[in-house]
């Protein structure tokens, strides 16, 4: 059984595979080291594989290593896929397992993955299994907290999706040009992506994933396992 570990700045998500199969899954703030020996000894977990948002390595990884052989995803790790990316040192380890799990979950097809967190990661990968590369935006909340701290008269305003795309008020008008501003701007790209090179997937992820999914013209999957996905394809493929 393969325990695949996804450390973010708050939460850990992990996925438990048999096979290539998620069996388990579950996401917490920590765990006991008394959870984490039951979580091994009750899965039989024989390795694990962990990709973290974190410099130092969390209890959590610590405790499961104390167990079983663990790799930590970085730039010198064997992968499935050819990263074009020209500074692989500085790629966000989410961002690589989510495009190896867009090759295991959607293969033989191009991929544009967006990750609508605290930043918009859009990432690309082909039907040939290369990684592209690609852009980093302001999330939503960025982009409104931005022009509360960076103005001295414009307020902090929620992220809310009016029908009415031009604003009556200071407040709709930026929630506009935050809402709207990044619609377009996912819209744009998928546009550009596609005259680029052919038909894509186009699969979200991430907290605002939700929100986007509802009011994106294009055709898009919502998917919030890739990266425990590619973090499996990846230590089948390392080990």
């Amino acid at each position: 059984m393969n325990l695949c570990i996804d450390i973010g700045n708050t939460r850990i998500k992990i996925g438990i595979f048999d096979n290539g199969t998620m069996i388990h899954n579950d996401a917490f703030y920590t765990k006991s080291e008394k959870e984490v020996d039951d979580l091994i000894k009750k899965h039989k977990i024989t390795q694990a594989i962990s990709s973290s948002t974190r410099k130092s390595v969390s209890a959590f990884e610590k405790r499961v290593k104390s167990h079983v052989s663990l790799i930590r995803l970085n730039h010198k790790t064997s992968i499935p896929i050819e990263n074009m990316y020209l500074t692989p040192k500085t790629l966000g380890k989410d961002r690589l397992a989510v495009v190896i799990g867009c090759t295991k979950v959607y293969p033989n097809r191009n991929c544009l993955v967006i990750d609508a967190g605290t930043c918009i990661t859009y990432d690309i990968v082909t039907s040939d299994k290369r990684y592209l590369g690609g852009n980093i935006s302001p999330g939503l909340r960025m982009r409104a907290k931005a022009m509360d701290t960076m103005t001295s008269t414009l307020p902090l305003v929620e992220p809310v999706y009016n029908i009415d795309y031009i604003g009556k008020s200071t407040t709709t008008a930026m929630q506009n040009g935050v809402v709207y501003g990044t619609l377009l701007e996912i819209e744009s790209l998928i546009a550009m992506i596609k005259q680029d090179i052919g038909d894509i997937n186009v699969i979200i992820t991430g907290g605002d994933a939700p929100f986007f999914a509802n009011l994106l013209k294009t055709k898009i999957f919502v998917n919030s396992f890739l990266v425990l996905e590619g973090l499996d394809a990846t230590i089948n493929y390392a080990i």
